[in-house]
């Protein structure tokens, strides 16, 4: 379809920017740098289809999924030569409870949430996510499935996609790991599957099974391998000893696979998806990538978002050029400046908001931190003592997830939680279990050390998984 009828079709129902030019899709951008910043912040794990009720993996509706890219004599949405080999393109995805502070270009795109589009009514992006890699995959055709098999090797006798996810999503036909060929399932397993590689970076590029991009446990043991490396390696007597792991560091990211619409260059099939431009103030770092003709070259990302943003207005779209800082609070990753756009964007508050709107204190009326020594781990561990307002114990059960979001928004930060929850989504766990066991409890605790476990598991042990 032609995005100029695309653009005409849509304006009469969204919320657009006032711009001369009336064919082109000018989204508020203040709501859109609310969402952004709202989505890195958000550590949602359990997305699903609105409709059908379907999970989906983390980046459906949590987290910031982009792409950074060089500026040249072509879209930054196209397909690169390497990509066409391969039939996939390469994305990074970032969110609060992940440390990565680099990415490999300094400037790039960032697409539209599917579930953002949802609530905005604009085209959904439901199919062609393919897998994700805890670090860069050195992904390529050597990869079979859009670069998501084992490196060199013909897809197992056991291949299959979207494997646990029950009922099937939109993208059960093109998701799959190659870590449930290998049965990896969990951050432990890939730890000790990749104990001897992981000193060295191009083995771990080439030797890492891939993630199933719609199963939320592999999300979770992506996000778990790529904070909490706890490598151990052998001495010359054999004993197992602790090592400082080459990828404990943040400027590692990780890799997702996005399947390509076409067979050729052209991208312009992801343009409706392409919700803003993004560039890092803080560096003019460029890595050498697979593909590359030439040696890579410092650049400020400034200039090259700018011509992004120019590149998609003549396509009929009017997206900001955002900022992204990883030296301020994570609550203000991305922000927006006037003086960095390069097409008309419409009227913006003098000083858009930086961070989630403020949810109030609706549902919770105290929650402090106590240090206690634990039975089970013999150590000082921190605990949570919530106490909900009346509002909070009658939202209980029906409105829990925004019970956790406002105990999340005020207290998701605190090193006491952001260090110490080792298993992302334990806190979480821990209270629907509360909820579920224990309704008439006043007071939560709340214990980020602990692992997230099945319901069944956890209801057996009290609350408290070990």
């Amino acid at each position: 379809m032609d995005v100029r009828y695309l653009a005409a079709s849509l304006l009469a129902t969204l919320p657009l920017a006032a711009i001369a030019d009336t064919s082109v899709i000018a989204l508020d951008p203040a709501a859109t740098l609310q969402r952004i910043n709202h989505n890195y912040n958000n550590i949602d794990n359990h997305c699903r289809e609105p409709d059908t009720g379907a999970p989906r993996g983390h980046y459906y509706c949590s987290g910031v999924t982009l792409r950074m890219v060089d500026d040249g004599p072509f879209n930054p949405w196209d397909y690169s030569d390497y990509a066409q080999k391969t039939g996939a393109t390469s994305f990074s995805w970032i969110r609060k409870d992940l440390s990565t502070n680099r990415l490999i270009r300094p400037a790039g795109f960032i697409l539209r949430t599917p579930m953002d589009a949802h609530a905005l009514k604009l085209p959904v992006l439901e199919k062609g996510f393919m897998c994700i890699y805890s670090f860069d995959g050195f992904t390529g055709p050597e990869r079979k499935w859009y670069g998501c098999g084992a490196y060199n090797k013909a897809l197992p006798a056991n291949f299959q996609k979207n494997s646990g996810t029950t009922p099937a999503n939109r993208n059960h036909a093109l998701a799959y790991g190659s870590c449930d060929s290998l049965n990896i399932d969990s951050a432990d397993q890939w730890r000790k599957n990749y104990r001897y590689a992981r000193t060295d970076l191009n083995r771990i590029q080439v030797t890492q099974c891939s993630w199933n991009v719609e199963q939320p446990s592999d999300w979770n043991a992506m996000i778990t391998v790529h904070e909490h490396p706890n490598v151990v390696t052998r001495n010359l007597l054999g004993r197992e000893v602790p090592a400082r792991d080459a990828f404990a560091q943040p400027q590692k990211l990780n890799e997702m696979l996005l399947r390509n619409a076409g067979s050729g260059s052209d991208g312009s099939a992801r343009l409706p998806y392409i919700d803003a431009m993004v560039w890092d103030v803080n560096s003019t770092y460029v890595a050498n990538t697979r593909g590359d003709a030439e040696k890579a070259k410092p650049t400020n990302g400034l200039e090259p978002a700018r011509n992004f943003q120019r590149k998609l207005y003549a396509q009929g779209y009017a997206v900001p050029v955002l900022r992204m800082d990883f030296s301020k609070p994570a609550s203000q990753r991305f922000s927006y400046a006037a003086e960095d756009q390069a097409v008309p964007l419409g009227a913006i508050a003098e000083q858009p908001a930086t961070a989630p709107e403020e949810p109030g204190r609706q549902f919770i009326k105290s929650a402090d931190w106590q240090l206690r020594l634990d039975p089970g781990t013999g150590r000082q561990e921190w605990t949570l003592s919530v106490t909900p307002t009346q509002a909070g114990k009658a939202a209980q059960a029906r409105e829990q997830q925004a019970v956790y979001d406002e105990l999340l928004h005020t207290h998701g930060n605190d090193p006491q939680w952001r260090d110490n929850e080792h298993s992302p989504g334990s806190m979480r766990a821990q209270l629907a279990c509360l909820v579920a066991n224990y309704p008439k409890k006043n007071v939560w605790n709340l214990e980020p050390f602990r692992p997230v476990a099945s319901a069944q598991q956890a209801k057996a042990q009290g609350c408290n998984p070990h």
